[in-house]
């Protein structure tokens, strides 16, 4: 029996299982699924995913989280799981409703101390049927977690605050009034020219979500806004739910998430890694450049095992009509996007290199001043452990002064002279009142005059990050965290007693392991900017996040080796390339 046949009886008899299953998947028009027992639940409309132990508790967690995941548990029982804030109308004013899904509703809203405006999401913390699991609450908080990081870049929607209450959580979002990518794409038909930069905005998310241990999971036009109504508007990920923390060396894993229509085949087949959201990738640049799916000319009428059996065996027809009217580059693109075998798949950042996508003017090829807010990105979408050790090796290094002198006192440490005299002048070009510290309004008025192309909440975004303490301005130290190339100083020869200083410094007890207790002594307990205290809940949950982020064998501390591993570089460099560089370029 040779290996392609043994592999086509495997396929069908795993389609067979899907018709025949117990339990049948019902399919609406609107491709809304919902299943008949709690093995699998619905998550979002156009979305599903199947009960699995994907989202596990870790010996940091407490109370409901601990128990079953699929136990139910009682209103009485969710009221305080996650230690968010509780005070969301003491900061914000609610507006009307202007969206509305399975999930919740979306309101507008406006922040009281800025009247900047903003969306407030509001997510039950029980599932629309039936109870509250700890598995939906843990998948509920990852969803949390990951928007709290990649919501940093300016290719994703950015999260600002998050509450909870009884019943419900609230994620305070940035606004985008331009819609979503499925609107436009089903208004009318749009050229090369038109989708080239968003395939190109989606393929740096999904870079960014790699590089930094996510998939993504649910790559599809409803998941994707414009920022505006504007043409040329720049396009914004949303809706985290189904993402996922996963590492590429990680094993495979085996939980079938997403919407059918733009599942991997190896997803499908449940033993996938990140290579899976390339396929989806491909799959919605074909729908966008040709009005239809590669399969099918009109999906909602096909069955579910339909629609799985083609993505696993039918072959695609490359030399379809709707495809001749396309580029040769085009079609090379999605010929290899949709490979049926991930191994012969390009990365997502891979695809950013190829003819077709490929931006001829990124900044990351221009004199230093180019990439800044792309730095900004690279270092905001690290987790927050991250860079607070980051920022306290970089005082070590500045020895209680300015790190820029220090830096080029110290060519043993990694950075050329030049880059570092490059970021010193940069940062004495913003600071235009020579008062040692580059305020907001300073920072924006700077970015703009460098040719930058930034609304006002995303430069207050990226000021959250860059101002590690909260004070208002932006220290010469903390300016040089943010925009250093970490890789360079990760490859000299003090990084490892820079990184062990660390440590040291963070284990108070010395007994060689950071513990929850160490992490909560470094947040703190009133807002420097804002004067508002901090509750012990609050920052517990923050330690808590924080302990997650370095902790990969889930024991409740953070070992010298788990730390050293948080601070490195991984598989796939962290490219300035990933991140969209806002350089306005003339016509």
């Amino acid at each position: 029996m040779s290996v392609l046949f043994r592999e086509k009886m495997r396929v069908y008899r795993e389609c067979n299982a899907i018709k025949s299953c117990r339990s049948p998947l019902i399919l609406s028009k609107s491709w809304r699924m919902h299943h008949q027992d709690s093995r699998r639940e619905r998550v979002a409309e156009n979305s599903w995913i199947c009960f699995s132990t994907d989202y596990v508790a870790t010996a940091s967690d407490d109370g409901v989280l601990k128990l079953n995941p699929r136990t139910d548990l009682s209103a009485d029982e969710i009221t305080h799981v996650f230690g968010y804030a509780r005070d969301l109308k003491a900061k914000y004013t609610l507006g009307k409703v202007i969206g509305a899904g399975s999930f919740g509703i979306v309101r507008e809203c406006n922040e009281l101390s800025s009247g900047r405006r903003y969306a407030v999401k509001t997510i039950s913390k029980a599932p629309k049927r039936g109870l509250a699991t700890p598995r939906y609450l843990l998948k509920l908080r990852t969803e949390v977690e990951i928007m709290q990081q990649l919501g940093y870049s300016l290719d994703a929607v950015n999260l600002k605050d998050v509450f909870e209450d009884d019943e419900n959580v609230h994620l305070v979002m940035e606004v985008c009034d331009g819609g979503v990518l499925l609107e436009r794409i089903e208004k009318e038909k749009y050229s090369e020219k038109f989708i080239i930069p968003i395939v190109r905005s989606i393929l740096r998310f999904i870079s960014q979500c790699h590089t930094k241990g996510f998939i993504y999971r649910d790559v599809k036009p409803d998941n994707f806004l414009f920022q505006t109504k504007d043409a040329d508007s720049h396009l914004k990920a949303t809706d985290f739910g189904l993402s996922i923390k996963h590492w590429p060396h990680e094993r495979k894993l085996t939980s079938r998430s997403g919407t059918p229509a733009y599942m991997a085949p190896e997803l499908v087949m449940q033993s996938y890694d990140e290579k899976c959201d390339v396929w989806s990738v491909g799959m919605l640049t074909y729908q966008m450049l040709t009005g239809r799916f590669p399969y099918w000319e009109d999906v909602r009428r096909v069955s579910l095992t339909d629609v799985w059996r083609a993505i696993l065996t039918d072959d695609l027809k490359w030399d379809a009509p709707e495809l001749k009217q396309l580029s040769r580059p085009a079609v090379d693109f999605l010929q290899s996007l949709l490979q049926r075998d991930p191994a012969n798949r390009p990365s997502a950042q891979d695809c950013l290199q190829h003819p077709w996508v490929v931006d001829d003017t990124n900044a990351a090829d221009l004199p230093l001043e180019g990439s800044v807010v792309q730095r900004l990105q690279r270092f905001s979408t690290y987790g927050l452990l991250k860079q607070m050790v980051l920022k306290m090796i970089v005082d070590d290094m500045a020895a209680g002064g300015d790190a820029a002198a220090a830096l080029k006192s110290q060519p043993s440490v990694g950075v050329p002279a030049d880059v570092v005299e490059g970021l010193q002048s940069l940062f004495n070009e913003l600071d235009v009142d020579r008062s040692g510290s580059i305020t907001m309004s300073e920072l924006s008025q700077g970015l703009r005059k460098q040719g930058y192309s930034l609304t006002d909440n995303e430069i207050e975004q990226l000021m959250r990050k860059v101002d590690a303490n909260h004070d208002g301005d932006v220290s010469i130290n903390e300016f040089m965290t943010t925009l250093l190339d970490w890789n360079l100083i990760q490859e000299s020869q003090g990084w490892k007693s820079f990184v062990d200083r660390a440590f040291d410094n963070l284990d108070k007890d010395g007994n060689g392991f950071i513990n929850l207790e160490e992490l909560v002594q470094l947040l703190p307990t009133v807002m420097t900017d804002t004067g508002r205290p901090v509750s012990a809940e609050e920052r517990l949950a923050t330690a808590k996040q924080m302990l997650r982020e370095a902790d990969t064998n889930g024991d409740g501390k953070i070992s010298r080796d788990e730390f050293l591993e948080l601070l490195k570089e991984h598989q796939t460099p962290d490219s300035l390339s990933f991140y969209d560089d806002r350089v306005t370029r003339s016509a």
